[in-house]
């Protein structure tokens, strides 16, 4: 009889082979992932296994355990930030030194997909007696807003989850700070200024006009007027924000710029929606252009990317307070409730009908950069919450 893994074993193992199936999104491609997710769950008794194809390439893989409500669903994605930047190790190393698996999407969010995968297996076999119906979903295309991913997935739901716990870091600076019961939207957008390409040296002459200092002009008229940053609350210490993620401008030396661009992103606490906020863009947007006294277009970003909705779940829902429980049984302590910065999955599953926690192992400050890395430790705590929330969610949820 072959020996199953010790438990740190089988996530580690897990772990680095999902590191090393490259799955970056762009351009988006879950395939081999999805490979080794159907290795992992074909050993697993009674577990219904498929895969959702909405487009070429972008596959997300569904096991289903059980057959009566409620239905808990365990979300976590498997396409991952391109690898950009310098990196002392390989990318795609999974690389194991000193408690760390190195390597991209170890922290967004491949760990969390072990950690749920394992934490999915061991409740089928150990516990094989649980109530209810387990759902663990390794989805596509979260990176670039969820378009073949998630909200393919909830459009042709026949039976939608009761609640769903959604992988992603449970801190900034370092692992389990909060428990995330809320998660920051995002409207993206890029303004276009234009200006008068010429000499450097008649700067400032009348009629001509850098086109990178009107673009920093409107930039500064629009963070005075949008009213979602003038009027906004700190959520668990975060506000709306604007944000310039990449700007272009300008030829080189003795040149005044004729053309500045930037690339926004506009952070937003729950409770905004796209129309209100777009038609706050676009008024912020001309009023700014014409003081500044330049001429700019403004274009919101293509596809899933241009919004991202807020979400928030109540704090006495019994997703919620399952989450708690297992909190303080795993971590030891009770959890500080958060607002996660950006966006995620959980506002797809809230739109559909389905009230989501956010949790997972490492740490925000490490994804979408080099070296990224993910502890061992982090890993084990996260299976074992994962199975603690489970358990306890559809045991409270059976019982009514």
């Amino acid at each position: 009889m072959t020996r199953r893994p010790s438990r740190d074993q089988e996530l580690i193992e897990l772990t680095q082979d999902l590191v090393r199936a490259p799955t970056p999104n762009p351009p988006g491609d879950e395939r081999p992932a999805v490979e080794v997710l159907k290795r992992f769950v074909a050993t697993l008794p009674g577990v219904r296994v498929h895969t959702f194809v909405p487009a070429p390439r972008r596959v997300s893989l569904i096991a289903t355990s059980g057959k009566l409500p409620p239905t808990l669903l365990l979300s976590a994605h498997t396409d991952t930030h391109p690898i950009t930047g310098k990196w002392k190790r390989d990318g795609l190393s999974g690389d194991l030194a000193r408690g760390r698996i190195f390597g991209r999407g170890t922290t967004d969010n491949k760990g969390a997909v072990a950690a749920m995968a394992c934490a999915f297996g061991r409740l089928v076999t150990a516990h094989a007696k649980h109530r209810g119906r387990l759902i663990f979903l390794a989805n596509a295309d979260e990176e670039t807003g969820g378009r073949y991913g998630v909200e393919a997935l909830c459009a042709r739901w026949d039976e939608r989850p009761d609640a769903a716990v959604v992988a992603e870091p449970s801190g900034i600076a370092s692992s389990w700070e909060r428990l995330w019961i809320a998660a920051r939207g995002t409207s993206r957008f890029e303004i276009d200024v234009s200006g008068t390409p010429t000499h450097s040296s008649l700067a400032g002459h009348e009629g001509v006009r850098s086109a990178v200092e009107g673009l920093d002009a409107v930039l500064i008229g629009m963070r005075r007027r949008l009213d979602v940053l003038r009027h906004t609350p700190r959520r668990n210490g975060l506000p709306s924000r604007l944000t310039v993620v990449a700007v272009d401008g300008g030829v080189g030396w003795g040149v005044v710029p004729g053309r500045a661009s930037a690339r926004c992103e506009l952070r937003l606490l729950p409770g905004n929606d796209q129309k209100r906020i777009e038609a706050s863009v676009r008024k912020a947007f001309a009023a700014s252009v014409g003081e500044a006294g330049v001429t700019g277009q403004l274009k919101f970003a293509d596809g899933g990317l241009r919004w991202m909705a807020p979400s928030s779940v109540p704090i006495g829902s019994q997703i919620v307070r399952a989450s708690v429980n297992g909190w303080r049984s795993v971590v030891g302590r009770t959890p500080r409730f958060g607002c996660f910065p950006g966006g995620t999955d959980a506002r797809l599953l809230q739109a559909a009908g389905v009230p989501s926690v956010i949790i997972g192992p490492g740490a925000l400050a490490r994804a979408h950069h080099p070296d990224e890395y993910v502890t061992v430790a982090e890993l084990s705590v996260a299976q074992r919450l994962y199975e603690r929330i489970a358990g306890t969610y559809l045991d409270w949820a059976a019982a009514g």
